[in-house]
């Protein structure tokens, strides 16, 4: 039988291009790189991309349900857009993901987190792009406390903005299609692990 994981996140789990403001193909997303390194491995997975460009945690706490129903493991990366808006406090982001973590347990679903990649301060200010190791630590802190697998985007991507994100003429803030494959590299062996518990 098939193991069924479902990818919720943002425009990074999606794959967007930010140049254009289009979604890039879905196998060049993460979700998709990360079924194909599980299934030549021999490991019989679907992974199902429910990434969603723009939204923010409140839009995971309201649609985790739907989104993750029949998953054997559910990988859940938001934040990116919560970050960038000055008016969403540290407090109210962590309120809304933990809502999500406990949907997740209460229905017994397995979780892996992504924290929040690395983006340009031309998108936001420096203000803003300053916040992201303190809500990346306390997201990290946040796992460690519920024994739920966190991988961290910021520190591989960030001293890297030409490799990793795919803008060329606008402010770097989406994954490239290589990051994107590197991120299915972090996930595979977490992913392997969850599914040997």
């Amino acid at each position: 039988m098939s193991v069924q994981i479902v990818a919720f996140g943002d425009s990074n789990t999606r794959y967007y291009l930010g140049d254009t403001g289009m979604p890039g193909p879905l196998e060049e997303a993460w979700p998709a790189k990360l079924e194909a390194m599980l299934r030549a491995g021999g490991v019989d997975a679907a992974v199902r991309n429910e990434g969603h460009p723009a939204v923010q945690a409140d839009y995971a706490m309201e649609h985790f349900a739907e989104a993750s129903a029949g998953a054997d493991l559910c990988i859940l990366g938001f934040g990116t857009n919560d970050a960038k808006r000055l008016e969403v406090p540290l407090g109210e982001f962590l309120s809304e993901i933990s809502d999500v973590l406990d949907q997740a347990a209460e229905v017994q679903t397995p979780l892996i987190l992504l924290g929040i990649p690395w983006f340009s301060e031309e998108v936001a200010g420096p203000e803003l792009q300053n916040r992201l190791p303190i809500w990346n630590e306390s997201l990290s802190s946040l796992c460690d406390q519920l024994d739920i697998p966190f991988v961290d985007l910021y520190t591989p991507f960030k001293a890297d903005p030409e490799r990793w994100f795919n803008e060329r003429t606008t402010p770097k803030r989406h994954l490239s299609a290589e990051a994107q494959t590197r991120v299915a590299e972090l996930l595979l062996p977490l992913v392997l692990e969850q599914m040997e518990n």
